[in-house]
C-alpha cells in the first residue's frame, strides 16, 4: 500500500496507544531475554518495528495468573529502561505518556491479564499498583478459587443465542472480584474488561465508577466470536465513557480466512464509530499473543497502512487520532482523576 504524506504526517503526530502486547511474557516462555532488542525477527516486536510505527506507549501485560511470574516479568520491563533509557521508559501517570510523545520516548504502562496471582489479596493489589501497574485485566478467560468471575469465557465463534444463554446461565463476579474493582478505582487502575464473559462484563462495567476499556478484542455484529462485543455491550461501554481496542488476531476479524483483511479491520472500526461513536474507539494489537498467525497488520511498522486505510475510508483526521491514542489517554486520566 502507498502511504500518502497526508497519512505519514497525521501518523507522525498522533499519541500511539497500543493497548495489549505480550512480547515480554512471551520472551519469558521462551526462556529468552525479555529486552525489546533492534531486530527480532522471530517476534512479532522488536524496538526497530516499534521506531518505525511511531508508537507512543504500550499496555505491557506484566502476569496475571502466578504471582512469581508477575515479578519475573516486572523485571524484564526495568532491564528495558535500564538497558534502552534513551528509548523506553516506565508509565506512572497519564502526563508520562505525553513526556513520552513530546521526548521521543516509548512508555511501558503495566497491564495485568487476569488477576488470580492476587490470591484475593487487595493487599497484593496495592503492592501492584506501587510496581507501576495501570490496567488490570479481571480474567483471562479463567474460573478458579483466586478468579475476580465465577465462570470461565469460552473462546470460539458462536451464535447470537448462545451469547443470550451465557447471561442468565453465566455466574458473573466473585465476591472478591466486587472487592477489588472499587479498590482499583480507588488506586486510579483502570479495569480491563477483554477476556471477560457476558454476566461479568455487564456486572463489571456496572460496578466501576471511571471508565473501563476493553483492551483487545473486535465486534461481534461483523465476526461472531465469543472474545467480540455484541451491540448492548457497545452501548454498555460508550454509556460508561469506556473505550475499545480492536484486535489484530485474525479470527477476531472474520471467520472466513478470507476475509482477514485490512479492509475487513477497518469495518470493525467503522461499525464502532457508526454505532456509538469516535470517542470510544481505539486499539490493542495483541502482538506476539496470537500463537503463530500473521497479524493484521503484521507489525508495528506498518501501522501506517492503517492510517492510510482510515482515510481512504474518508474517516475525518480528529477520528484518527482518537483510535491511535486520544482515547486511552482520555481513559487513563479519567481514571486518575477519580482515584481517591
Amino acid at each position: 500500500m502507498q502511504i500518502s504524506d497526508q497519512a505519514l504526517t497525521l501518523h507522525q503526530k498522533a499519541i500511539i496507544i497500543d493497548g495489549h502486547n505480550d512480547s515480554i511474557i512471551e520472551h519469558w516462555a521462551r526462556g529468552e531475554s525479555m529486552l525489546f532488542d533492534p531486530d527480532l525477527p522471530e517476534y512479532q516486536v522488536d524496538l526497530t518495528r516499534m521506531r518505525a510505527g511511531g508508537v507512543t506507549a504500550i499496555f505491557s501485560m506484566v502476569g496475571g495468573g502466578d504471582l512469581f511470574q508477575c515479578v519475573e516479568l516486572w523485571d524484564g520491563m526495568h532491564a528495558n529502561v535500564e538497558t534502552y533509557p534513551d528509548h523506553f521508559t516506565i508509565i506512572n501517570t497519564p502526563a508520562d505518556i505525553e513526556a513520552c510523545k513530546a521526548e521521543g520516548r516509548i512508555g511501558l504502562i503495566g497491564q495485568l491479564e487476569s488477576c488470580t496471582a492476587l490470591g484475593k489479596s487487595l493487599r497484593v493489589l496495592r503492592v501492584f499498583h506501587k510496581l507501576g501497574v495501570r490496567v488490570a485485566g479481571l480474567t483471562h478467560g479463567e474460573a478458579d478459587p483466586d478468579s475476580l468471575h465465577g465462570t470461565r469465557s469460552p473462546f470460539d465463534y458462536c451464535t447470537q443465542a448462545d451469547r443470550d444463554a451465557a447471561r442468565t446461565a453465566f455466574t458473573g463476579l466473585t465476591d472478591f472480584g466486587r472487592q477489588a474493582i472499587p479498590e482499583m478505582n480507588r488506586l486510579g487502575i483502570v479495569v480491563d474488561l477483554a477476556h471477560t464473559q457476558d454476566a461479568s462484563y455487564f456486572e463489571a462495567i456496572e460496578l466501576s465508577r471511571a471508565p473501563v476499556v476493553f483492551s483487545h478484542g473486535n465486534i461481534f455484529a461483523c465476526c461472531p466470536h465469543w472474545r467480540n462485543l455484541t451491540d448492548d455491550q457497545l452501548l454498555a461501554l460508550r454509556d460508561h465513557g469506556g473505550a475499545i481496542g480492536v484486535a489484530f488476531y485474525p479470527r477476531f476479524i472474520d471467520q472466513d480466512p478470507e476475509r482477514q483483511t485490512l479492509s475487513r479491520l477497518v469495518d470493525h472500526i467503522d461499525y464502532v464509530c457508526d454505532y456509538i461513536g469516535d470517542d470510544y474507539i481505539a486499539f490493542g494489537a495483541d502482538y506476539d499473543g496470537i500463537g503463530g498467525q500473521v497479524a493484521i497488520p503484521p507489525s508495528h511498522a506498518d501501522l501506517p497502512s492503517l492510517t492510510q486505510a482510515m482515510l481512504d475510508r474518508g474517516f475525518p483526521e480528529s477520528t484518527i487520532m482518537k483510535f491511535w491514542g486520544g482515547n486511552f489517554l482520555r481513559i487513563l486520566s479519567e481514571a486518575q482523576r477519580l482515584a481517591e
